[in-house]
């Protein structure tokens, strides 16, 4: 029951909390695709491609980090606008 109403909640956002959390979600995946790349071109060699690897898992850090900001800031403003 508590699903249905928190789902239901977030299919009401506002326009605007909506449009910041399409874009981090696009921005992540494209980050994510980079970082794939990046795994790809390392070829699990951490004598001569550790610098890929390191780059690689700050990209899916900052992921992470980025979709928790922008839920936190899609939650206040649908909060403020309401």
């Amino acid at each position: 029951m508590k699903l249905k109403a928190v789902l239901g909640r977030m299919l009401s956002m506002c326009p605007e909390a909506w449009y910041i959390l399409i874009r981090t979600l696009q921005l992540c995946c494209f980050l994510l695709l980079c970082a794939f790349a990046l795994l790809v071109e390392w070829g699990g060699c951490m004598a001569t491609g550790y610098k890929l690897y390191i780059t690689a898992m700050a990209l899916e850090e900052t992921c992470q980090a980025l979709l928790l900001i922008a839920v936190l800031l899609s939650v206040c403003i649908e909060d403020c606008h309401r």
